[in-house]
């Protein structure tokens, strides 16, 4: 695991080019400790709240959830429509079937797809830029 202020800067980076790639498609993302909660507005006028847990990045991929302003995971239902599966197999909780998520590569039909095949070159802004997409914001 990474010391607590080189984790801080490794996630400082990635917010900025994220915000800088990501632009007016969000209304903000921040990092707050090892999170980073990206925020939009959907298509539908929903206000939607993305945590990104990256307490083990880059060993690990991002934890991904959509959240209530509490930082508590919303369930399935409440999710942007074509964002979550329902209930990860695993961990029992909505998910993004997404590479580059920690839910995508330890479910269990992903398990041969490594993380460290994506590790070096898929960043948050990409994470964030796929996110957005199905989840109702291209």
């Amino acid at each position: 695991m990474l010391h607590p202020k080189v984790l801080a800067d490794l996630l400082d980076a990635e917010v900025a080019v994220a915000r800088e790639r990501l632009g007016s498609r969000v209304t903000g993302i921040e990092r707050h400790g090892a999170s980073v909660d990206l925020a939009y507005i959907s298509l539908d006028g929903r206000h939607v709240r993305v945590r990104f847990d990256g307490s083990r990045f880059d060993a690990e991929p991002f934890r991904v959830a959509v959240v209530d302003d509490h930082g508590e995971v919303l369930p399935h239902e409440s999710w942007p429509p074509g964002l979550s599966l329902g209930a990860h197999p695993v961990h029992g909780r909505p998910f993004a079937c997404l590479r580059g998520t920690y839910e995508y590569h330890t479910h269990p039909s992903h398990l041969e797809d490594s993380w460290d095949r994506y590790r070096p070159t898929l960043r948050l802004a990409d994470l964030a830029h796929h996110i957005l997409t199905k989840g109702g914001r291209p």
